[in-house]
């Protein structure tokens, strides 16, 4: 599910493909069916191949692993996924941590 979480925000995904200044639109999912998606790490990975907008040979050699983490790093904000029940529940889970551990 963490991989559903970062494809709201098209500048980090692009920022992370290398290519930020494109021109062409990535057709990210709406932020309320993120939770439904079959699998979001097969989407992200063809988004950042497509915002790469590499082909052939540099393509293929295209780090794509990397790639995933660098798009965390690059979300500022992350107050869209508040919407999301699944993210609600990791913010309880870690609230009732905190308080159990006395943080």
């Amino acid at each position: 599910m963490q991989e559903a979480w970062l494809l709201f925000d098209e500048l980090a995904v692009r920022t992370a493909a290398g290519n930020p200044r494109a021109n062409q639109r990535l057709q990210l999912p709406n932020i309320n069916k993120l939770e439904q998606l079959p699998d979001p790490k097969e989407i992200l990975h063809g988004l950042l191949y497509e915002a790469s907008g590499l082909t052939g040979r540099r393509l293929k050699q295209f780090s794509v692993h990397e790639r995933v983490h660098r798009v965390s790093e690059l979300i500022d904000d992350f107050s869209p996924l508040r919407a999301l029940s699944t993210f609600q529940a990791l913010k309880a889970d870690i609230q009732q941590i905190i308080q159990e551990q006395g943080w």
